[in-house]
């Protein structure tokens, strides 16, 4: 429209030239400023390693004990409430499994409080546990033994063996993954990398499931990294098992 009108005042020479022609595109800018949290960013397997290893060295992390509720984010791809609200009831360490749903919420009159029926339909769910959060589990689980339980009966308690409040936990661990060199990660980039981990292999159902979601559309659109690259695509196009070399070039 500002084209038009400009092309009909040089027509009558109120001006010398329409300088919407002459500019060129906008430019829109693709990147984040440092320093942005990135919603959309997965961990590689490096950084996501790098990260508990530094949380697992890390005196402020241990003081909040932080680096067994990262290591079980980034091995389960759980929601930060429902780690805060994970209880020992809903852990078989014997088969490795654990039972998640539940969410800590925190409501006005009521406080902090766990909500058992979970944030969706589709939230309560049994998942298999890697061996390596297995472990630190049972050794979790053998020094929660030998020293008094919170009422809670929950995993990841508060340093002060309250519940945790997910909205302070998730500032604690935005301050971690600042520290370690990746500012622009949140709690929830553990639950992106663990659907885009997952989805190099497990079809977008089986991540949806794994992750509490009602549809697998969703967990492919807004979970699954789109800035991964994998091998796989490429290995399943091979032509027959052909190279180069076996085809004659060289």
């Amino acid at each position: 429209m500002l084209r038009g009108v400009l092309d009909l005042a040089m027509k009558h020479d109120a001006i010398r030239a329409n300088p919407v022609r002459s500019a060129g595109p906008i430019k829109v800018r693709t990147t984040k400023p440092k320093g942005t949290r990135d919603a959309e960013r997965s961990f590689t397997e490096a950084e996501r390693d790098a990260v508990i290893a530094y949380a697992d060295a890390d005196p402020i992390a241990a003081r909040r004990d932080l680096a067994d509720l990262l290591a079980f984010l980034a091995g389960t791809g759980a929601r930060i409430g429902e780690a805060c609200a994970l209880r020992w009831s809903a852990l078989d360490l014997a088969e490795g499994t654990a039972e998640l749903g539940p969410v800590v919420v925190r409501e006005t009159g009521t406080g902090l409080h766990i909500q058992d029926d979970g944030k969706t339909e589709n939230s309560t769910r049994t998942i298999k546990l890697p061996a390596d959060l297995l472990a630190r589990l049972v050794a979790r689980s053998v020094y929660a033994e030998r020293n008094e339980r919170n009422e809670w009966d929950v995993v990841f308690p508060s340093p002060r063996g309250r519940l945790r409040d997910p909205s302070n936990t998730s500032h604690d661990v935005g301050d971690l993954l600042t520290a370690a060199g990746h500012e622009w990660a949140t709690a929830h980039t553990f639950r992106h990398t663990v659907a885009t981990v997952l989805g190099l292999t497990l079809s977008g159902r089986e991540v949806a499931n794994h992750l509490g979601h009602a549809r697998a559309s969703m967990t492919m659109d807004r979970y699954m990294s789109r800035r991964t690259v994998s091998d796989r695509a490429a290995d399943l196009l091979v032509l027959g098992g052909r190279t180069a070399q076996s085809v004659g070039y060289q």
